[in-house]
Parts: C-alpha cells; sequence; structure tokens
C-alpha cells in the first residue's frame, strides 16, 4: 500500500474532533476538489507525491493509539484496504474511515461498531457534486458522519436538500456536520444560515481545528 505519512495527533473535524488518533494517510485520489487542502497526497499534481510502500501488516504495526483515522486522498481506492481496515478491527482499535462519497463503500461496511465512515459529501463548487454515489449514503447507520465542506451559499442549499433527502430514505440518521471552506466561506454566515433553518437543527458546525491549533499548511498534524 501507498503510504503518505502515519502520525499521531488530535482528529480535527468529525465526531471524534479533539480526541487523539492515529492517522494513516494513503496516495492516491478519484476526485480533485477544487479546495483540497491535501494535494501531496495526489499524483500528478503541483509536487510529486511522496509515499512508502508498506503491507497492511507493517502499517497496522506502526499504530501506537487506540483510535484510528484512515484518510488520504481517497484510502477506499487501495486494492488491500479491506485486509488493513480488518486487521486494525481484530486488533480491537475503533476506525474512523473518511471517505469522498465517490469510492464504492460496500465492501467496507460491517455491523462492527469499532467502525464508522466519515463521508464528505461534495457539493457543487468541489467541482465533483456529481460524482456522488448514492447508495453510500443508503449503507449508512446512526454512527455514521457525512460532513458538508460549504464554499457558497449554493453549497448551502444542495447541503439541504441532501440532508432532507437522508432524512426521508434513511430508517436512523447519520451525524450531520457542517464546515466552511477554509478561508472562503464565512463560518458565522454558515451558522446564521443553520440558525434560521429548522430543517438543519440537528446539523452541527464544525471548524477544521488542526488549522487553528497549527499552521493551516502544516502536515503530520
Amino acid at each position: 500500500m501507498r503510504v503518505v505519512e502515519i502520525f499521531d495527533s488530535i482528529d480535527g473535524e468529525g465526531k471524534r474532533a479533539g480526541i487523539p488518533a492515529s492517522f494513516i494517510r494513503l496516495a492516491g485520489c478519484n476526485l480533485r476538489c477544487t479546495y483540497c487542502d491535501t494535494a501531496y497526497a495526489l499524483y500528478g499534481e503541483k509536487e510529486p507525491c511522496r509515499y512508502t510502500e508498506m503491507t497492511p501488516e507493517e502499517i497496522a504495526d506502526k499504530i501506537t493509539l487506540p483510535r484510528v483515522t484512515l484518510t488520504g486522498g481517497e484510502p477506499l481506492i487501495h486494492e488491500n484496504a479491506k485486509t488493513l481496515i480488518d486487521l486494525l478491527l481484530a486488533r480491537g482499535l475503533e476506525i474512523n474511515i473518511e471517505t469522498n462519497g465517490a469510492a464504492d463503500i460496500s465492501e467496507f461496511v460491517t455491523d462492527n461498531e469499532n467502525l464508522f465512515f466519515t463521508i464528505d459529501y461534495k457539493l457543487p463548487s468541489s467541482g465533483e457534486c456529481e460524482k456522488m454515489l448514492w447508495s453510500n449514503f443508503l449503507k449508512l447507520k446512526s454512527r455514521d458522519v457525512v460532513k458538508f465542506v460549504i464554499g457558497t451559499d449554493n453549497d448551502f442549499e444542495k447541503m439541504r436538500e441532501i440532508t432532507a433527502r437522508l432524512k426521508s430514505e434513511l430508517p436512523q440518521m447519520p451525524h450531520i456536520f457542517a464546515g466552511a471552506v477554509f478561508g472562503e466561506y464565512d463560518p458565522a454566515r454558515l451558522v446564521d444560515k443553520i440558525i434560521a433553518d429548522d430543517m438543519l437543527w440537528d446539523a452541527r458546525v464544525q471548524l477544521q481545528m488542526h488549522k487553528f491549533i497549527w499552521d493551516p499548511d502544516k502536515r503530520g498534524v
């Protein structure tokens, strides 16, 4: 597997925000979002993608904390992703799979409550909205997370539309998190719009905590 970095930090967003976790960042992604902040994990971008080839066992042996965040790039496009995930679960670790909504999650869905998905529903300003697989979102459970990154008011309206659809089609709702594109959309405006919309009162507004604790471009955090 192509590993960009393995490091210990805190989850910067989502339902484990502020909690220590070991991060596994894998190289490569099937999307090219306009606001991507991990371009160093992609292939053929502005800078070379530097990675180390490792087996699932070698990766698992590097983990030091009881919680793991598997991220990228897009982690689920890797051939041995399920082998790695099963190995981590067998070791009793709690796994947050950060995935982009355009990679089929069917193979990775489990009743094991130590695994949950954080799926980033790509909104229009990402440039990748049309690549979302709705079937992914219909597989989510109450422990899972749907994340929306708002870059424009049009994105907000799309988030509202998708949240309403989830409420109508799912027997149990995942957690809904909404954040703003860092430096591009005013978080205060996002808060005001959510407060004014009773359909979104269960959504949680989030900031990318790691970008406030460290330099926004710092890696390994």
